[in-house]
């Protein structure tokens, strides 16, 4: 039975400055742990003028600890602060905290939406560093974010909402006539270019191996115009798969991107979205055959079942294994599926990081335990990517060549590879 989803909406200001002090540049966090001790809140930028920008924020009551600590109600209690950066001084411009308290005594499944207007001034670039603290569990999260408030053209002066519940996105995909309204920053009637691309980009190579990013082509498939209305609001709905890239300045490559990966995306439903991602675990005949064979839930029936021995193994690996698909398509998806990035790649085979290092540019993950010498980092680092800012790419080495082989062996003997 498919839950019901309820919105809570909390609309708040905070303008707040306080004295510099020295930033913090990095955290030790652990984002993609799914379990019920961990905070996922998703954030959305929006500039809503030169000196203003707003911080959305949604985050899962599931995931947070409802207490009675007033001997009558169950509530949580959240502390959400932040801290802007500037980005050449790393001086703190802003910085300010607030709580957030929800009563839920009916344990419902909802969201808890809201945003945070703090201060970012025009042509001046920022990071702005997130915390989210579940006071009654104590545990936290801290995200850190690019603010880029050098022009008025990039991804950050666009804020894509639901048509049908007027709530921003949180997420750079959509379905096929799913309908959505694209505010601008600048509320005046104008025209919108959307640049529409149809590409088939492969999937990430083996962390051991020689790679070159390949530029690239930003020939556009078809172009179209959109007419902002006065207020600086348009409609739209995806009507092919691929992706937009929708830009107010046609001679920039500036701008923010909505993209159609499936019908069922980020879940993996059908099992002709099932074969793709077990590229990483078969050798290329065994691939192929999977493509060519005209069943494919067959196929992929018989290819988990020779790898475990029995259905109810079977069943369990199958579970593990696209559980990690669709948690890496919602963690790492940009221009491409996130099953098919760097991050994802390794998240799939590996499992979630036991730690993960993060910084303004980079992310390192360990499997294993801090600086023991049996454990094994990679580093990805963030690209400089039009069409997303969710893009890394793996510092490779032929060091992880035996750490590869074994996990996808692992996975081929019917076993789950984890190091949790």
């Amino acid at each position: 039975m498919k839950k019901l989803l309820l919105y809570l909406s909390i609309i708040l200001m905070v303008l707040s400055c306080s004295t510099p002090r020295k930033p913090v540049s990095s955290a030790k966090v652990s984002p993609y742990k799914k379990d019920v001790n961990t905070i996922h809140p998703e954030f959305e930028i929006f500039h809503l003028s030169d000196i203003i920008s707003e911080l959305h924020f949604k985050i899962n009551s599931k995931e947070l600890l409802y207490s009675r600590t007033d001997g009558i109600n169950f509530s949580c209690n959240v502390l959400i602060s932040y801290q802007l950066l500037d980005d050449e001084s790393k001086s703190v411009s802003d910085t300010s905290s607030f709580r957030l308290v929800d009563i839920n005594n009916d344990n419902a499944d909802k969201f808890l939406v809201g945003k945070i207007n703090f201060f970012a001034r025009k042509t001046n670039n920022y990071y702005l560093h997130v915390t989210v603290n579940d006071l009654n569990r104590n545990n936290s999260i801290i995200k850190i974010i690019f603010i880029q408030k050098d022009n008025e053209i990039n991804r950050q002066n666009f804020l894509v909402k639901s048509a049908e519940t007027d709530l921003p996105l949180f997420h750079n995909y959509t379905k096929l006539g799913e309908k959505l309204r694209i505010i601008y920053k600048v509320r005046a009637p104008s025209k919108i270019y959307v640049r529409y691309y149809n590409r088939d980009f492969p999937i990430a190579a083996p962390p051991f191996s020689e790679f070159t990013l390949k530029p690239f082509q930003y020939r556009e498939d078809s172009l179209f115009i959109l007419e902002l209305s006065s207020d600086g609001v348009i409609d739209f709905a995806a009507t092919q798969k691929g992706f937009y890239h929708f830009q107010y300045d046609s001679t920039s490559h500036d701008g923010f991107t909505l993209y159609n990966f499936s019908g069922n995306f980020p879940d993996i439903k059908k099992a002709e979205d099932m074969i793709p991602p077990l590229r990483y675990i078969t050798s290329r005949a065994e691939y192929n055959e999977l493509i060519a064979n005209p069943n494919k839930k067959a196929a992929l029936d018989k290819f988990w079942l020779n790898n475990t021995g029995n259905h109810d193994r079977a069943r369990g690996l199958i579970k593990k294994y696209y559980g990690r698909v669709q948690e890496a398509n919602n963690y790492f998806s940009s221009y491409i599926e996130g099953w098919k990035t760097d991050r994802g790649m390794i998240f799939l085979i590996y499992g979630s990081p036991n730690l993960i290092y993060h910084t303004d540019h980079t992310e390192t993950w360990t499997y294993g335990e801090e600086n023991n010498v049996n454990s094994t980092t990679y580093t990805f680092v963030k690209v400089n990517n039009p069409f997303t800012d969710n893009d890394y790419i793996l510092e490779r080495s032929a060091f992880y060549k035996q750490s590869w082989f074994m996990s996808v062996d692992a996975w081929r003997q019917g076993r789950a590879f984890t190091q949790d």
